[in-house]
């Protein structure tokens, strides 16, 4: 048995742990039970099978399954023990006929929790998979003023009209300006073409966005950046920039994105021959609560 990968992957673990335990953080995987007792749960509603972001797979559905896992789903036990080596066995596996069977979990505030599968989760998210098929149940919160649940009560209106999972923001009323800039009204469901063009688009952008250091920002997330380069380049011309093109144009504003990041009042400092002024008065507007 080739032991390397399993190193290589607790290796990841053992370090992601140290980096959690620094910033005051649990050393294992979260749990959805522990969670859901300060939470009241209005209904649940089956999914079906569906691709979920592997990097919205944050923790397990119970606590007697998180302690294998560091908080980044990389293997932590000792390679000598039971648990490693199915883990061995089931890279080998996806590596000569790929996994197929779909995991099983739960989604709560647009984070994921396994419910089976979670060696599955580990070996893929090691491997790079961006997606993971699994059969999912989506717990809704009972409504309430809390801007956490108002800003998924936001995420349930897009996903009904557009059926994409991956988009997050971290405020309420940027589901409604992203509406606004990419010419759509707010109960308007997407065509194919339509998801196939945002999704060709945020994979363009994201992959410049991390390329330049976006997985180190914790306060904004990959969508809130989307939302804040189409504010000033627009939606029509970013369906048709190259990814290098992307990144040249995401560089000239990377200090307003540190300032979201650090929730500051963001302003434009870009050359006015290189951003029309009233896409700057967007920009300039973003962090304002919407008026649609």
């Amino acid at each position: 048995m080739n032991y390397d990968n399993y190193r290589s992957a607790q290796k990841l673990g053992k370090k992601a742990v140290q980096t959690s335990v620094s910033e005051g953080h649990p050393e294992t995987l979260p749990a959805l039970d522990d969670i859901l007792q300060h939470a009241e749960i209005q209904a649940e509603v089956p999914l079906g099978l569906v691709d979920i972001p592997a990097d919205l797979i944050v923790g397990t559905r119970t606590a007697g399954r998180s302690s294998a896992f560091a908080p980044n789903f990389m293997p932590i036990l000792d390679e000598r023990s039971e648990f490693a080596a199915k883990w061995i066995y089931l890279y080998d596996s996806h590596l000569s006929e790929g996994i197929r069977e779909p995991v099983t979990a739960y989604e709560y505030l647009n984070r994921y929790y396994v419910q089976e599968g979670n060696k599955r989760v580990s070996v893929l998210k090691f491997c790079g998979a961006a997606t993971i098929p699994g059969y999912v149940t989506r717990l809704i919160p009972v409504r309430s003023n809390d801007p956490e649940i108002q800003n998924y009560y936001e995420f349930l209106d897009f996903y009904n009209v557009s059926n994409i999972n991956y988009l997050i923001f971290s405020k309420p009323g940027r589901y409604q300006r992203l509406y606004s800039l990419i010419g759509k009204r707010q109960h308007e469901r997407w065509s194919d073409e339509d998801r196939i063009n945002f999704r060709s688009v945020f994979s363009r952008f994201r992959s410049a966005y991390e390329e330049l250091g976006g997985t180190e920002l914790h306060n904004i997330t990959s969508g809130d950046a989307l939302l804040v380069y189409i504010d000033v380049f627009g939606y029509q011309q970013t369906t048709s920039e190259t990814p290098a093109q992307i990144e040249k144009n995401l560089e000239k504003i990377w200090e307003e994105i540190l300032l979201l990041e650090n929730n500051q009042e963001v302003d434009v400092k870009l050359d006015p021959a290189a951003v029309p002024e009233p896409r700057k008065k967007l920009f300039n507007r973003l962090l304002a609560p919407s008026e649609e």
